[in-house]
């Protein structure tokens, strides 16, 4: 019986040493893995602090190239204007200047960088962030280059009497307009100079305007004028919007609506065709305001057309 019971205390004792092993040997596994995971996270910091660095010292350099410190001045096409006694400076330097603050200060990256408890599964989605801040920071500097470029052009062609026909034609969202005058210079502005870019940007903004009212009927119309004329086809408002692509998502997700879908389906056949490039400025539940390429909405678009059938 003596014997029984030891035997017993001896399997136990066997028993909880194996637990005891196998337990420190999973520690042991859990510890050295840490310490990889740990040290993959810091490389990882590492070089983002490179990064990071590296784009301080091309804003640095850039900078004392220009030698520009101060804040400068933009026209309404997005030029920079040159204070009075200062040299003026290559736009591209200062579009370049535009993008490395952009990126350094609205990506979080240099708080990212300096935060060493920060979890490192967020990395991914960060950089996704960025990386669609960054091609829409740099789709919209290009659209306000095309814009400032139809305005010299349009200013070598037909002088300074069609700017200001333009700027008294505008229908500003904002209101504030006296609509009388501005529709007669509009209407003056068509007859005058129905090919310059000015009359293309006009009638782009009173399809915007009517297009935050919900009047389709007058979005149609200025859709219609727009496509009269091949001039207008890449044509780019003052704000940076190109025209055409954003006229026909509108268009298209109110025909979805309405349940013209052949309609919908040939603005959406136009759109991946003709502006495969080009940014919408689109609204989506839950997240407010943003720009998306057009091949990101294609696919919504054509699905909620399969729906509605």
């Amino acid at each position: 019986m003596k014997k029984r019971k030891y035997f017993t205390l001896i399997l136990l004792g066997v028993f909880f040493s194996v637990i005891i092993c196998a337990a420190l040997f999973f520690s042991y596994g859990a510890y050295v893995a840490s310490n990889r995971a740990e040290k993959n996270f810091r490389q990882s910091f590492g070089e983002l602090e490179q990064d990071v660095n590296s784009l301080k010292a091309q804003f640095a350099a850039l900078r004392n190239r220009t030698g520009d410190n101060s804040v400068r001045r933009y026209s309404k096409t997005g030029i920079a204007v040159p204070e009075r006694g200062q040299k003026d400076t290559p736009v591209k330097e200062h579009l370049a200047i535009r993008r490395l603050e952009k990126i350094i200060a609205s990506t979080g990256l240099e708080q990212l960088a300096e935060n060493q408890n920060m979890d490192p599964t967020i990395l991914s989605e960060l950089y996704d962030e960025y990386a669609d801040r960054k091609q829409v920071t740099q789709s919209r500097e290009l659209q306000l280059e095309k814009n400032g470029d139809f305005h010299r052009a349009d200013a070598e062609q037909y002088g300074e009497e069609l700017m200001s026909l333009y700027e008294r034609a505008r229908l500003r969202r904002g209101g504030g307009d006296d609509r009388q005058a501005s529709d007669s210079a509009f209407a003056e502005l068509l007859v005058k100079y129905p090919a310059a870019y000015a009359t293309g940007m006009a009638i782009a903004e009173r399809a915007f305007v009517s297009s935050f009212r919900r009047n389709t009927t007058e979005v149609e119309k200025y859709y219609d004028m727009l496509r009269d004329n091949e001039n207008f086809s890449h044509i780019v408002t003052d704000r940076g919007v190109e025209a055409m692509p954003n006229i026909e998502y509108y268009l298209a997700r109110q025909h979805l609506r309405q349940g013209n879908n052949d309609d919908a389906m040939a603005l959406i056949q136009s759109l991946e065709m003709n502006y495969p490039d080009s940014l919408l400025f689109t609204r989506r539940s839950g997240t407010g305001r943003r720009w998306q390429p057009v091949t990101q909405v294609i696919g919504n678009l054509r699905r909620e057309a399969e729906l509605a059938r």
